[in-house]
């Protein structure tokens, strides 16, 4: 895996996107680096069935990502800005092999997503079904104390390519997914 995925902590940003090809457009003309072009990631989030384990603001995800042949077991939090991941030979192995330690999956979906590196930073463009596209600026570091450095040069970043506040999201994927789907069985 890239040096771009070092590190326990993230500082992320991730922005409503209009129009994909306009933005990758930019992106090329700043010099961004494609590092995966045209994948589809396929995610579960795992639980525990036991609710005091792990701790409900901890996050676990296993990745497929397709065609790159990349899968990976994500951590996220407790801490916001916590997030780990590791490569693994097998995605749906782990998920069996979590399923018989207990766990449950609470959410499985896929995406499409293409990365970019552009100096230090790495750039995704995300599209969800039901969600829309999104643009996500991050960069990983174990220097904890970098973050807010590090997220007011993101911004800056973000503020080249037109995307102001307005176009911030703050809630992650699996809360914009299970709120989704919440949604569509309120409808019913």
């Amino acid at each position: 895996m890239s040096n771009h995925f070092q590190g326990k902590f993230e500082a992320e940003l991730k922005y409503h996107l209009q129009n994909p090809e306009k933005f990758i457009a930019a992106l090329e003309k700043a010099g961004a680096t494609l590092f995966t072009p045209n994948n589809q990631e396929t995610d579960w989030y795992m639980e525990h069935s036991d609710p005091k384990f792990p701790t409900p603001n901890i996050s676990l995800c296993i990745r497929k990502m397709l065609p790159s042949g990349i899968n990976l077991l994500i951590v996220k939090g407790p801490d916001l800005s916590q997030c780990e991941a590791v490569r693994i030979e097998d995605a749906e192995k782990t998920v069996s092999m979590f399923i018989t330690l207990g766990y449950h999956c609470i959410l499985n979906y896929t995406k499409s997503r293409e990365i970019y590196f552009l100096d230090d930073f790495h750039i995704t463009i995300d599209k969800l079904d039901n969600l829309g596209s999104f643009a996500e600026f991050a960069i990983m570091t174990d220097a904890q104390n970098k973050l807010p450095l590090y997220t007011k040069q993101l911004q800056n970043l973000a503020a080249q390519f037109g995307f102001t506040e307005k176009h911030l999201e703050k809630n992650n994927y699996k809360k914009l997914m299970l709120d989704s789907l919440q949604r569509q069985l309120n409808s019913i």
